[in-house]
């Protein structure tokens, strides 16, 4: 398989990781205040990361540092906003108007790096937007929950990491671009977590394995998958695929926690899909800045 097929599939199980991922956030948050599950979610997959960083040696340039380490604190600000969402509101719509970040991403690229998004992106934002109002709606009218407005705060902050993360994964390895940012995100975690945060008395099983999947799959795997396939790709085509997340949220939403969706809803979330579906099938094409370099490679040159 070539570059560009390996970066579509690791594309697609990160937004698959993550999608479940959300349920994993939702059932630990029923144990753990937020900013300990975030500390805990961030020193874990740090530490993680920096014990392969030592086995492995990866290299990072200075300009790779600081961008990861402006994708950690965007990463923190994004998790902070998108975990009180969630507090606040259903899996399933957290997740939806989390993955707004997928139109933001383009014109934030034009206006930070003056590439300009072109006339079918323009359609998909205001599709994505009409999804978004019709996501919101209840049986008393079209209105956002308090956490809904947490979760649409978060996609801004995601498309930001997105865009960092784009700039640090062409300047440093995976690896070494997640023990950095992971970090930054764990340092600002913890100090929250003490001041506001105070340690549950009683913590189940289920908490547990929530945040062990949380640390391992919805951080360490999912995150070294993102920054691999932005090596290839460019921002904007990387927030369409891993947008994908959303809809496997509400299916793991539905499928474990038996969440009802109205029709409204469904036709939001609709909306959002074809938004995704109409840039997607113009053909976003990846970014070509090394022939014939598969995962299989990456992974002989670090052993």
């Amino acid at each position: 398989m070539n570059k560009k097929e390996w970066a579509n599939i690791a594309c697609l199980l990160t937004a698959i990781i993550w999608g479940f991922g959300f349920i994993a956030t939702a059932s630990a948050l029923e144990t753990f205040p937020f900013f300990t599950t975030l500390a805990l979610r961030f020193s874990g997959a740090s530490l993680l990361y920096w014990m392969i960083f030592w086995f492995f040696k990866p290299s990072i340039s200075k300009k790779g540092l600081c961008y990861s380490v402006i994708s950690g604190f965007f990463l923190f600000m994004a998790f902070t906003l998108q975990t009180i969402g969630l507090k606040n509101s259903d899996a399933g719509t957290n997740a939806f108007l989390t993955s707004v970040n997928v139109v933001l991403v383009p014109y934030l690229m034009w206006m930070l790096f003056h590439k300009k998004p072109r006339g079918i992106q323009c359609l998909a934002s205001f599709l994505c937007l009409a999804g978004i109002l019709l996501m919101s709606c209840s049986e008393q009218g079209l209105r956002f929950r308090n956490g809904d407005w947490f979760s649409l705060g978060c996609a801004f902050f995601f498309a930001f990491q997105i865009i960092a993360n784009d700039k640090a994964s062409k300047e440093a390895d995976p690896i070494a671009v997640n023990a950095c940012q992971m970090s930054v995100a764990a340092l600002l975690s913890i100090p929250c977590a003490l001041m506001v945060d105070s340690w549950p008395e009683i913590v189940s099983i289920k908490a547990v394995l929530s945040m062990a999947y949380s640390i391992l799959f919805a951080t360490g795997v999912a995150y070294f998958l993102q920054t691999w396939a932005q090596k290839y790709t460019d921002a904007s085509s990387a927030s369409l695929l891993l947008s994908t997340e959303c809809l496997f949220a509400n299916f793991f939403a539905i499928l474990v926690f038996h969440e009802v969706k109205t029709w409204t809803m469904y036709l939001g979330g609709g909306l959002i899909f074809v938004s995704i579906l109409l840039v997607e099938a113009k053909g976003l094409r990846l970014s070509n800045p090394l022939k014939n370099l598969t995962l299989r490679d990456d992974f002989q040159k670090w052993c």
